[in-house]
């Protein structure tokens, strides 16, 4: 169980030193985290509502600052490469974040094809 513990402790340090550097991404994981507080209130009154604003709003807001503004060369802070940040990431790194947008970005062309 100390194995588990210690291996989720690094994970969470990895995952804040090397992924939240941009100050857009913080503030879109502000507006993701209270998004997410405001799905859980809508849980119990229009579920429906609460998977979008979670969907749209959380989920979309938190991985698009990762996308789009977390910065892609070489961290000086904790002298680290983009490529071994990537490697040693827990999740979706870049590349499978790709293939989760785009199959987002395409569902409602196929439901619109086949309805």
């Amino acid at each position: 169980m100390q194995n588990f513990l210690d291996a989720l402790r690094t994970q969470r340090w990895d995952d804040h030193r090397f992924y939240h550097h941009s100050r857009i991404n913080q503030s879109l994981h502000l507006l993701s985290a209270f998004s997410f507080l405001a799905a859980y209130v809508l849980l119990f009154i229009n579920p429906a509502a609460a998977a979008l604003v979670a969907w749209l709003v959380a989920m979309v807001s938190r991985q698009s600052g990762h996308f789009f503004f977390e910065p892609k060369g070489y961290d000086e802070v904790n002298h680290a490469t983009h490529e071994h940040k990537e490697e040693i990431k827990v999740g979706y790194n870049l590349k499978r974040k790709i293939i989760l947008h785009s199959i987002w970005a395409l569902s409602p062309a196929i439901l619109w094809i086949q309805p």
